[in-house]
């Protein structure tokens, strides 16, 4: 369970100026919303010392220590999730090694700042990016020596990520109570301690995925199209995703930006084929950069209420009037059309109104076209007005699920939008 003492002392950090506890304060395991406990109070001793406004020191992680952990993260440059494991912990002074990492009691999901426990990983070995079935290189290399090290084969150490590191990968995250997934991300990467800083942060204030710095790994969908240059993966996990930027510089696919904190629909992922509109699934599989027309004549890929973060397609600036409908079996369904507030309502959505989460937005490709499905009486409508747009958020400041669509915060998203290009930008949803 977590060590924490509340005998602890507050000291000046050196030159930094921040106060930092004494040894004898210290947590050994991930905290976060429902944690209660000496770990919680330790916590809440130490942010209150350094000027993060926590609450009463209860040991009772509530909204008040939440948004003070998700304030500290944001000043130090850390990625943002509210949660305090090794990162966050050791940033704070109170990340210790007093007691196993079994946890304080009800704590919060395992999330970008957790904890390890795992043998430390070769000398400057480190990983940036995720890396799943069909990653290849160094990178891969270190991921195995890491497993090789902590009890779990991966197979030969290779550099090849095969069923053999997948099937090692998740015997580690079964044992460290971490989602399984056989996906070696953020999460896993630092449970593991090869988790580096070699690629640049891109979420800025409000957290996000890391630059890629140009690594080498191979999207997993082989039935891409064979024009496909950029990729954007989303895998699911209930109602958040991983989503990773894939792009192809003319020789090989690179890592462009990885891990990056998504949501989808608030009933999950469901494959295209068996989704209804409005059931509050993201539709699944593979679809291109999407295009439309709308009844001025502009076919644009991209549009928002916000500024043109500079695409390389066309962007078309929401007007007043602009409708998507939504409307199972009708003759406009997922199309564009031009109506006034009154007459764009129920499942049809008034764009202008979406002045945050519509802010930025690409069209996902899903039921496009002039054989979409739900246009006609009888058809099953299948899916309308998919996008991938920015987060939506609580009074909290947590991003919430979407009600069929792809979301990011603002930094990531404008990345994704700026790197992709009609005609050669899938995404993989599943």
């Amino acid at each position: 369970m977590a060590i924490a003492s509340l005998s602890a002392v507050f000291v000046a950090a050196g030159t930094a100026g921040s106060p930092v506890a004494s040894a004898a304060c210290s947590i050994s395991a991930n905290l976060g919303l429902g944690s209660t406990g000496p770990a919680v109070q330790c916590l809440q001793q130490t942010l209150n010392a350094q000027g993060f406004n926590s609450g009463p020191v209860d040991g009772k992680f509530g909204s008040v220590t939440y948004r003070a952990v998700r304030s500290y993260q944001q000043a130090k440059g850390l990625y943002v999730d509210g949660i305090v494991g090794r990162q966050t912990g050791s940033a704070l002074g109170i990340w210790g090694t007093g007691g196993s990492t079994g946890g304080s009691t009800g704590g919060g999901s395992t999330g970008g700042s957790s904890g390890g426990g795992g043998a430390p990983a070769p000398a400057g070995c480190t990983i940036s990016s995720s890396l799943r079935v069909g990653s290849s290189g160094a990178p891969v290399r270190c991921l195995q020596q890491a497993l090789a090290a902590n009890g779990y084969s991966p197979g030969p150490v290779d550099g090849a990520f095969g069923s053999q590191t997948r099937g090692a990968v998740v015997r580690f995250q079964q044992a460290k109570g971490l989602y399984v997934d056989g996906i070696a991300g953020r999460q896993t990467g630092t449970a593991l301690g090869i988790w580096g800083s070699g690629g640049s942060t891109g979420g800025g204030s409000t957290g996000g995925g890391t630059s890629g710095g140009g690594a080498t790994c191979t999207p997993p969908e082989s039935g891409l199209p064979a024009g496909a240059r950029q990729v954007v993966v989303v895998t699911a996990s209930g109602t958040r995703a991983d989503v990773d930027l894939y792009v192809h510089n003319g020789s090989a696919w690179t890592c462009a930006r990885s891990n990056m904190s998504g949501r989808v629909g608030r009933s999950g992922v469901t494959p295209l084929a068996n989704r209804r509109s409005g059931d509050g699934s993201t539709p699944g599989g593979v679809f291109p950069l999407g295009s439309m027309t709308a009844p001025d004549g502009q076919t644009f890929q991209f549009f928002g209420n916000g500024v043109n973060p500079g695409v390389h397609g066309t962007w078309r600036q929401v007007r007043n009037g602009d409708c998507w409908v939504a409307t199972p079996n009708t003759a406009a369904y997922n199309t564009l059309v031009t109506r006034t507030a009154a007459t764009c309502t129920g499942d049809d959505e008034f764009l202008i109104n979406y002045q945050n989460a519509y802010s930025r937005a690409a069209i996902i490709g899903a039921n496009l076209g002039p054989n979409r499905s739900g246009d006609q009486a009888g058809e099953p409508p299948l899916a309308a007005a998919i996008f991938l747009h920015r987060h939506s958020y609580d009074a909290a400041g947590n991003s919430k699920p979407t009600a069929g669509c792809v979301s990011l915060n603002n930094n990531d998203l404008v990345a994704v939008l700026q790197a992709l290009v009609p005609g050669q930008a899938f995404f993989v949803i599943r």
